[in-house]
């Protein structure tokens, strides 16, 4: 499995007088997947409609919601887990000034799910390996961003056919 990045610039002012060029890499993403979209793979390779398995995802993401709502935290198999967190506008000095007036706002918060092997984070929704490569500016039919010619390797480990080979 390959992971496309691609090269951007940038101007630091550290002195208004001698500006820096920098440069970063960022991921590429081939877009984006819908519900709709996944409900159709995964109907592809089972017995239940596109519909079927949109009205259980839909059901699913309800349920969520819901159980939020009432206080739990979710663990999604193979993801993570989901809570809320507060944002809060500070702190205070007695137990009796801390009440819910410090909220200010709620946000949901993602933790993604890892196994820890030689102190190392191995995180369950990444594959075992993937290849970098850098982004040309094309991406084939099939979703896959051919390797540059370049053959530009900035990662710690290359792999076949060019590009960066980051095990987990």
């Amino acid at each position: 499995m390959s992971k496309a990045y691609k090269v951007t610039k940038h101007t630091v002012m550290f002195d208004k007088d001698h500006p820096k060029t920098v440069y970063s890499v960022q991921p590429v993403s081939y877009g984006l997947l819908t519900t709709e979209d996944v409900a159709n793979q995964i109907a592809a390779e089972s017995s239940a409609t596109p519909g079927d398995v949109k009205n259980v995802l839909d059901r699913y993401a309800y349920y969520v919601k819901e159980n939020l709502k009432k206080g739990y935290n979710i663990q999604l198999l193979g993801f993570g887990n989901l809570s809320i967190r507060f944002i809060t506008s500070g702190t205070v000095k007695t137990e009796a000034e801390a009440t819910a007036k410090l909220i200010v706002g709620l946000v949901p918060t993602f933790n993604p799910s890892f196994k820890l092997i030689n102190k190392k984070r191995i995180y369950d929704l990444l594959p075992d390996k993937i290849t970098l490569v850098k982004y040309n500016g094309t991406v084939s039919a099939d979703n896959t961003v051919p390797e540059d010619s370049s053959g530009e390797v900035t990662g710690p480990g290359t792999s076949e056919g060019g590009g960066d080979d980051l095990g987990q």
